[in-house]
C-alpha cells in the first residue's frame, strides 16, 4: 500500500502559516474591533430622557387627571405622549405635550399635572412615552 498521507496521496504544497507578529496583530485588531462594535450597540440605544407615572385620578366619564415625571437634558426639546385606558385596555383620551428647554443646565426633572379628556370613563392613565424632537419642530 502506499503512504496515506495525504501530502503524498494528492501533492499538495506545504501551506504557508502567518509570522507570529501578523497573527498577533490580527488577534488584537479583531479584539479591538469587536471591543468597539460592542460600545456602539451599548450607546446608540442610550436615552437619557426618562419618564414616570406619579399619580391618575379619574375625575369623571370625561376628564382624567395624571401627574408624571419627566428626567430629561436641559439642551432637549422632549414630547410626551400620554393617554387614558378603559377597562378593554382602549384608548379613551390622548394628548402630546411639548418640553421646551429651558435656562438650566444638565438633567431637569419636572413634575407635569395634565388634564386629560376622555370620549368614555378611563380606568388607568399614564405617560406612554417622552422622545426628543428637533428644536424648531412646531408640534
Amino acid at each position: 500500500m502506499s503512504d496515506p498521507s495525504l501530502t503524498a496521496r494528492y501533492n499538495n504544497p506545504k501551506k504557508r502559516s502567518l509570522s507570529k507578529s501578523s497573527r498577533n496583530w490580527l488577534i488584537t485588531s479583531a479584539i479591538a474591533l469587536g471591543v468597539a462594535g460592542a460600545a456602539y450597540i451599548g450607546f446608540s440605544n442610550y436615552s437619557a430622557i426618562t419618564a414616570q407615572d406619579i399619580h391618575y385620578e379619574v375625575v369623571s366619564p370625561t376628564l382624567t387627571k395624571t401627574t408624571i415625571a419627566v428626567e430629561y437634558n436641559a439642551k432637549d426639546r422632549v414630547q410626551c405622549d400620554i393617554r387614558a385606558m378603559n377597562e378593554s385596555k382602549a384608548v379613551v383620551g390622548y394628548k402630546t405635550i411639548l418640553l421646551d428647554p429651558g435656562e438650566a443646565t444638565g438633567l431637569v426633572n419636572q413634575q407635569i399635572d395634565v388634564d386629560l379628556h376622555t370620549d368614555n370613563l378611563a380606568v388607568t392613565s399614564g405617560v406612554e412615552t417622552c422622545y426628543e424632537v428637533p428644536q424648531d419642530y412646531k408640534g
